[in-house]
């Protein structure tokens, strides 16, 4: 017998399709949001929605430390078996997000009228709109915590339906007043500002249904909202993102000063049309990104790097294809994009079909900047993560934008491309130096068991014969390994009732499977079992007819206690026994 990484695969997928719908009916409502702006109210108006970004990325600031910061950690507790500190990261997350975002747009509010003349970079066709679409957005950070948030902690929580509902109201309520405030009413750019706040208002109503779940795992505990020490490690490993999206402030500022500067309005237009062929990328690999750290984050936790790598290789094998024809198909259809915007290209003296085909260069590269970040955040390199970001979000890319600005303007776009490179290779080719004096030569940077350590892991099926086969199985592997037949014996017995019991009543008549993991080292051996069945605690478990299933009695008795919990939809159960016992 052997691993066949089945439960992480379903996972992967599980997860990914639901971070895609939260992620990509975000993306296409933006999209089509600039589309309708862009047709109703016309180009300059689409552009001041995007020189608004850097105040957008303010917002993610706050997300990145507390909302991935918080949902990865939870995610390493959980994997852990620390429950309390896994519900401390959820409450701080949320409840403290809303507290500094609120504070943000106080502080926004008071420097409204310089903040207007620095997004728009002095140009009076711009400045107009822009402060019109920048006042209600100012209240969006709020939202954007207490609904895509608490959608990032339901989904880790395995309720698939719920994290995906929440986004697609949001959307189709913003899309829907859109039409209302512009189509129909005829206002102006700043009713599509309050448009999406309504939709995110709309979709916050959904945490109650949330909150009110007996199949949630994570619960509020206000009084953590104090402990600063938990607050300051969420924050830690959440830096590499906040650090994305505050290089990204930076970022987006010079490039649109430098953009409006060289091109003036219409260069603000063109920038647009790009970023937005950049979204269609991003609903993937932001997917596929924001999938990888919490079950990373996990299986790191509980030191599963064999399913780490996997959770690796599939990852990059899947985006890198999809990205790739993004790119290709986009770079074909250049003039058919803008019209969907209702720009026409010929318009722009030939600048948006060569700036948006050098743009496209980006997108593979983007994906695999982005599931790199990501690995490093879950594998806990949470500093190299921050250092690989400062590296593509400024000291990479702002050097050769002005140096394009003074050279050859129409090859900014490249830089895009040049500071994902860069950045990756330095940090990648660091760390390998770094970690090879340490003795890991690892190609993803992880760990090895320790050289004294013996490791078995199998994959059973919901039979009872794969019940006996593993079982056998690993009391040949004790015997192998020296472990005297009294505690193989142990073992044996733990896994016979222990996988019974799954098999019998974790899947209700569904197929499933279980990981079955043994370590032995020179003091003690540690059996985890990892299953995707309902939510059950093998180790305690009431059916449907009230009858306790209580197949552990020699287990209490030979002083074994079984330890579950439940990650990502996983059940967990840990048997750690002594060598000598």
């Amino acid at each position: 017998m052997e691993r066949t990484d089945e439960l992480i695969r379903k996972k992967l997928r599980e997860n990914f399709f639901a971070t895609l719908f939260m992620t990509g009916s975000s993306m296409i409502a933006n999209i089509i949001d600039r589309m309708m702006v862009g047709n109703l109210l016309g180009s300059r108006e689409m552009a001041a929605i995007s020189l608004t970004s850097p105040v957008i990325f303010v917002i993610n600031v706050v997300y990145g430390f507390y909302i991935y910061g918080g949902s990865t950690l939870a995610a390493t507790y959980k994997g852990r078996r620390d429950q309390e500190k896994a519900d401390e990261c959820f409450t701080i997350s949320i409840l403290g997000g809303i507290a500094l975002c609120m504070v943000f747009t106080v502080i926004e509010l008071i420097c409204f009228v310089p903040l207007v003349n620095a997004l728009s970079a002095g140009n009076p066709e711009l400045s107009g709109p822009v402060g019109a679409y920048l006042l209600p957005l100012l209240f969006f950070g709020p939202l954007v915590i207490l609904t895509n948030g608490t959608t990032i902690f339901i989904r880790n929580d395995s309720l698939k339906l719920l994290s995906v509902a929440m986004p697609i109201i949001c959307n189709v309520v913003n899309l829907l007043m859109d039409y209302v405030f512009m189509g129909i009413l005829g206002f102006g750019v700043r009713s599509a500002g309050w448009a999406t706040n309504i939709g995110y208002l709309a979709a916050g109503l959904l945490v109650l249904v949330y909150l009110k779940s007996d199949k949630r795992t994570l619960f509020f505990r206000p009084g953590s909202i104090l402990n600063f020490k938990l607050t300051a490690e969420i924050f830690h490993t959440g830096l590499a993102s906040a650090v994305l999206n505050a290089c990204l402030i930076l970022k987006n500022y010079l490039l649109n000063t430098v953009i409006v500067t060289v091109f003036g309005s219409l260069g603000a237009v063109v920038m647009t049309l790009c970023l937005n062929g950049g979204y269609l990328a991003n609903v993937f690999y932001m997917g596929s990104s924001q999938t990888m750290m919490p079950i990373g984050g996990a299986l790191y936790g509980e030191k599963d790097y064999k399913g780490i790598r996997y959770l690796f290789r599939s990852s990059v094998s899947m985006m890198l294809g999809i990205c790739c024809v993004i790119s290709v198909l986009l770079m074909l259809i250049p003039n058919q994009f803008a019209m969907l915007f209702g720009v026409n290209a010929a318009d722009t003296g030939g600048l948006y079909v060569t700036a948006f085909r050098l743009f496209c260069i980006s997108i593979p590269v983007g994906m695999l900047q982005m599931i790199l970040r990501s690995h490093l955040q879950s594998c806990g390199y949470r500093n190299e993560a921050t250092v690989f970001m400062v590296l593509d979000g400024t000291v990479c890319f702002i050097p050769f934008l002005y140096l394009f600005q003074y050279t050859e303007p129409e090859l900014i776009w490249l830089c895009f491309t040049i500071a994902p490179v860069l950045s990756m290779a330095f940090i990648y080719f660091y760390m390998r130096l770094r970690l090879k004096k340490q003795g890991i030569n690892d190609p993803l940077l992880l760990p090895a068991d320790p050289e004294n350590a013996s490791v078995m892991e199998v994959t059973i099926h919901d039979r009872m014969e794969d019940v006996e086969t593993v079982s056998g199985s690993v009391l040949a592997f004790c015997r192998q390994n020296g472990i005297p037949d009294t505690v193989g014996n142990k073992l044996w017995l733990a896994i016979q009732e222990l996988c019974s019991n799954i098999v019998q009543y974790a899947y209700k008549g569904s197929h499933g499977a279980a990981d079955v993991f043994l370590k032995i080292t020179d003091r003690e051996i540690i059996l985890r079992i990892r299953d995707n069945g309902i939510i059950f605690n093998p180790t305690e478990f009431t059916d449907d007819g009230g009858r306790v299933i209580s197949g552990l009695q020699l287990l209490n008795a030979m002083k074994i206690s079984p330890e579950y919990n439940r990650v990502l939809g996983f059940n967990n159960t840990i048997v750690t026994i002594l060598r000598d016992s």
